[in-house]
């Protein structure tokens, strides 16, 4: 990935892997949370993953509009 002045950007990989941590910590937090509230196992894990779906899309969402 490079900038616009053409020069690489050493900084994409860093920025995507903060935004994959940040995905799972979401993603972990929201299928406990739906476990503790008493839903069934699958129910949790299928919350936890659509929470980690969404967040991924709007961290590279938010990275790609700040590269500008």
């Amino acid at each position: 990935m490079t900038s616009p002045s053409g020069s690489p950007n050493p900084l994409m990989p860093i920025w995507l892997s903060l935004g994959v941590l940040w995905s799972l910590f979401v993603g972990s937090g929201a299928g406990v949370l739906t476990w503790m509230a008493g839903q069934s196992p699958a129910t949790a894990i299928l919350a936890g993953g659509a929470a980690f779906g969404g967040t991924l899309a709007l961290a590279i969402l938010i990275i790609c509009l700040f590269k500008r």
